[in-house]
């Protein structure tokens, strides 16, 4: 039996992840490897750029990401794959888990909400307040 090359990172991590666990494990566990060391390898990228502060509210940070990066990339991947069907999930997964854990979300998200603002108030022809 000859084995297949390794293709992608994800079958990387499950490679390595059948070194430790059962075949069928490590199909399940390696994209959660990719996921979890993209996204912390984003989030250190992001605590760099922080103001200084405890460790520990630098490892909740982490946490926070991480658990962020670990719910939302799988679908992320999914939705990219519809719109791109040459595009993999597999290939994608590591990309988009290092992006949620690099971007600064608090931040694009006040800048969404107040586009979003100032989009209503031009759609109802003032500049706010009371007429």
């Amino acid at each position: 039996m000859t084995q297949q090359p390794v293709a992608d990172i994800v079958a990387l991590f499950t490679l390595i992840a059948a070194l430790i666990f059962s075949n069928e494990v490590a199909g399940i566990v390696g994209p959660y490897m990719v996921i979890v060391v993209a996204a912390t390898l984003g989030a250190s990228f992001k605590v760099a750029r922080r103001e200084k502060s405890t460790r520990t509210s630098a490892v909740l940070f982490f946490l926070r990401v991480v658990g962020m990066a670990v719910i939302f990339t799988a679908g992320f991947a999914a939705a990219l794959n519809v719109y791109r069907p040459d595009l993999s999930p597999r290939v994608t997964v590591a990309p988009i888990a290092l992006l949620i854990g690099f971007v600064d979300w608090p931040l694009v998200l006040g800048k969404v909400v107040g586009w979003g603002a100032s989009a209503l108030e031009r759609m109802a022809g003032g500049k706010g307040g009371a007429s």
